[in-house]
């Protein structure tokens, strides 16, 4: 089964991880729609943003489409398939998608986060509901997913 953990890893002024979270996140049925629409070769957009919010409605993987309360999207870092696709120890594929948001974006008190297929609406993928985080301008925060298939 497709799975997913997101790692938020804050950062001070000399780019020192001061704090990590990590939270495994739900695959939601529009995400999972999306991947299945890649085998009956109907055009998709690929996963191309994260987006984090200030919702802390629980995650339903039946009916969520977007986040509960979004406040900020940007484009995922480059991705490179011999560097971010790689096989696990259980023989299974893990991609690892990254964002980092600067001292001066997304500031607020934090608590989702999902993967989408466009820089605006589009297809979310993926939900996640983590514990706040109060981002300021005293840090960066880096985004890491990891998905697992």
């Amino acid at each position: 089964d497709m799975k997913g953990r997101l790692i938020l890893q804050k950062r001070n002024d000399d780019n020192t991880i001061v704090k990590e979270i990590s939270v495994d996140n739900a695959i939601v049925l529009s995400g999972r729609d999306l991947v299945a629409k890649q085998f009956i070769n109907e055009p998709i957009n690929p996963i191309s943003h994260i987006a984090v919010g200030t919702g802390t409605t629980p995650v339903d993987p039946a009916s969520d489409t977007g986040l509960a309360g979004e406040l900020f999207r940007k484009p995922v870092n480059p991705v490179d398939p011999t560097v971010h696709l790689v096989t696990t120890a259980e023989n299974k594929k893990k991609v690892t998608i990254t964002t980092d948001l600067d001292f001066t974006e997304a500031n607020g008190a934090l608590t989702e986060a999902g993967l989408f297929n466009a820089d605006t609406g589009g297809i979310m993928y993926n939900r996640v509901v983590f514990p706040p985080v109060n981002k300021t301008t005293d840090f960066t925060l880096t985004l890491i997913w990891e998905i697992i298939f």
